[in-house]
């Protein structure tokens, strides 16, 4: 039977059309061997690995976005940026605008695992270390503290010190981390949901747009250059249009844009497989 690995890329709230593709996976009866996963792609890749269904991830994530309290999401928007919200807890003087612990609780709470040893798939957690501008790969013990780690953005997310290493987002790095799986898998899959162009129908952007912009740009030329040298067995690139990074709130739209390359994976795959 072919090992297969596959690759949760980062992408902001693009990244939730994640669940979408693995339950293509789902659907064809397919657990991987080995999961990476860089940023939002690390939040959702735990969650497969700690056993949890995309229907579950689908009822956990609704709950969490569109519950009456819980406006976390509407943090990017123009003139919120100070907004004390129930998921957001400030830290304007320790390298970002919020420390993330708040979501962190929630999400262990969801996963009901603690250590990567307990996961039922082989997962790798990338994260940058800030000083040494360097990735760094986590796959053992403590759970919590490297995906909070990978999902870090700065400015926006305090980071995380684990061991003496002060680090932020994986996707600073290495945004969709299939070179992880090469050699421990027949078959190798990334799934890039980073942005593609847009143009904004022309109009300015705002301060946050315009950074969340530059985050963006910065990884999709670490992916180009790394599909340069080398490729994954099949490589689902999601163009999921006219979703800014923290649009959390339309994720009704972006599990719907997702399901054209929910069919494209399961092709590609029974192609390889069968």
């Amino acid at each position: 039977m072919s090992r297969i690995g596959v690759a949760f890329g980062a992408g902001g709230a693009r990244g939730l059309a994640h669940i979408t593709m693995y339950s293509a996976l789902e659907e064809l009866g397919i657990t991987p061997s080995v999961i990476s996963g860089t940023s939002i792609g690390a939040i959702f890749g735990i969650a497969y690995a700690s056993g949890k269904t995309s229907k579950e991830i689908i009822e956990a994530m609704n709950d969490l976005i569109f519950s009456k309290n819980v406006k976390f999401w509407e943090f990017h928007k123009k003139n919120d940026w100070f907004k004390i919200l129930e998921l957001v807890d400030p830290s304007i003087n320790s390298g970002g605008m919020i420390k993330g612990e708040k979501f962190g609780t929630y999400y262990a709470d969801f996963l009901d695992v603690k250590t990567f040893e307990e996961l039922k798939i082989k997962t790798k957690v990338v994260a940058t270390n800030y000083w040494d501008k360097e990735e760094v790969v986590f796959d053992s013990g403590d759970l919590l503290s490297p995906v909070r780690a990978s999902y870090s953005l700065p400015g926006l997310f305090t980071p995380i010190e684990i061991k003496s290493k002060l680090l932020v987002d994986g996707g600073m790095v290495n945004p969709l981390p299939f070179d992880l799986l090469h050699e421990e898998c027949d078959i190798t899959i990334a799934l890039d949901v980073s942005a593609k162009k847009n143009n904004g129908n022309g109009q300015t952007p705002s301060a946050a747009d315009v950074l969340f912009s530059t985050f963006q740009i910065m990884q999709n030329s670490i992916i180009n250059e790394k599909l340069n040298s080398k490729k994954p067995d099949i490589l689902i690139r999601a163009d999921i249009p006219d979703i800014r990074m923290l649009e959390f709130n339309k994720a009704p739209s972006i599990l719907k844009q997702a399901e054209i390359y929910k069919e494209e994976l399961k092709r590609k795959l029974g192609e390889l497989l069968y």
